[in-house]
């Protein structure tokens, strides 16, 4: 029985740490199939004037053991930016800065940062003089 009760808390609790935090900065959109949704590596990458629409932040995972699961961060990233109705998405993997803790080891950890953006359709300039 404890087994039990020790394995339903811990997928738990695996499952409550895997969620993106989600801020919101521009208007959201229509939602669009998420194989639309373009991945950049930067911002140097978008083709065309964007803005941002929001911002998504990943937990911490272990930067030796953490690969996959930063892989399947990235893809739900994507799937979130399509579901506020994206065009693309800008990717990041950030080191996470670790507190002053002499004489302790810290596993190194990394975490996702996105930026969801919508590409501008119409872009005009002020007349002002």
């Amino acid at each position: 029985m404890r087994r039990w009760a020790a394995l339903a808390l811990l997928s738990a609790c695996a499952c409550a740490s895997s969620r993106l935090d989600v801020i919101q900065v521009g208007p959201w959109f229509e939602p669009r199939p998420w194989r639309e949704v373009a991945v950049l590596n930067s911002r140097a990458e978008a083709a065309r004037p964007w803005g941002g629409i929001a911002i998504i932040h990943s937990p911490r995972v272990s930067a030796s053991t953490g690969q996959a699961r930063l892989e399947a961060l990235k893809d739900r990233a994507r799937r979130q930016a399509a579901a506020i109705g994206a065009d693309a998405v800008i990717l990041a993997v950030d080191a996470a800065a670790s507190g002053p803790q002499m004489g302790v080891y810290e596993e190194p950890e990394l975490y996702l940062s996105a930026l969801a953006i919508k590409y501008v359709t119409e872009a005009s300039t002020s007349t002002a003089k």
